[in-house]
């Protein structure tokens, strides 16, 4: 099988094609990895471009691509290629609805509302009108908390301002702290199937808590080599997961396929 005479970058580099620098060596480790080993076929082949393929859907997006952060670069072998001065271009972006509050004070539609008092308990059937003019809206609010369901009234209560900014200062917060901190998932090329099931579960656990997750893929000491495809396989499987997951690249990806390959990822809020 003779692999074709076009230079390793124009597999993957298009004019609406935009990579790390660091990425696209990789792809080209990985491409001269497949290209010198004996037992490459057609398989290989096409099992090389469904890897640079996923590469390029989770971390190049061509739309948010923005002109003034281009430079161009010519290679050697004539072909040009833009780099991106930000690290949070390499996403999956998908519409998201925006998020409906519940109603408050006027904005009640229903006539009637059932009220929680301090004590939690629901007390009996209560005009809108009269409510709202029984506390000071400067320091408090009335806020719908659950939705009317057939004939069960809206059910309502009322907020103390400083209260609740207080609580969602502390909920943001913990958030941040949340977000702040790394994970690391350490993969081995060689790693057998229930194994990589496992650790890509956690990744993806990680990630839906927001966590920001280096993913290490590397060759351990004393232990089995990964054949070409064991490679091709395990880079896929994380590259997909990444995917799903909704994740972002937020670190540059380093190494090359077979020795060492680090990334670092987040969900993408």
């Amino acid at each position: 099988m003779r692999f074709p005479d076009a230079p390793i970058s124009s597999l993957f580099v298009t004019p609406h094609l935009t990579l790390w620098p660091s990425t696209l060596n990789i792809l080209r480790s990985s491409y001269a990895l497949l290209q010198n080993s004996p037992a490459t076929n057609m398989g290989h082949t096409r099992g090389l471009v469904s890897s640079a393929q996923a590469l390029r859907q989770i971390f190049v997006t061509p739309g948010r691509i923005s002109r003034a952060g281009i430079l161009p670069n010519t290679l050697r072998n004539g072909v040009q290629i833009r780099f991106f001065q930000q690290s949070h271009f390499l996403s999956l972006r998908e519409y998201r609805p925006p998020i409906q509050l519940p109603p408050k004070n006027e904005a009640i539609t229903a006539r009637f509302i059932q009220l929680v008092n301090e004590e939690g308990n629901l007390e009996a059937p209560t005009r809108l009108e009269e409510v709202l003019q029984s506390f000071d809206h400067k320091d408090h609010f009335l806020m719908q908390v659950q939705p009317a369901k057939g004939d069960q009234l809206p059910v309502c209560k009322v907020f103390n301002k400083k209260e609740v900014r207080a609580t969602e200062k502390a909920k943001a917060k913990a958030s941040r702290a949340t977000k702040s901190s790394v994970k690391s998932i350490e993969l081995n090329w060689a790693i057998d199937a229930h194994d990589l099931s496992h650790r890509l579960k956690q990744l993806t656990t990680f990630l839906d808590k927001g966590r920001r997750v280096e993913v290490i893929l590397t060759a351990k000491r004393h232990k089995r080599k990964a054949t070409v495809d064991e490679i091709k396989h395990v880079m896929q499987r994380v590259l997909n997961t990444v995917r799903e997951a909704g994740a972002i690249q937020t670190k540059a990806m380093e190494g090359e396929p077979g020795k060492q390959v680090t990334f670092t990822v987040q969900k993408d809020n």
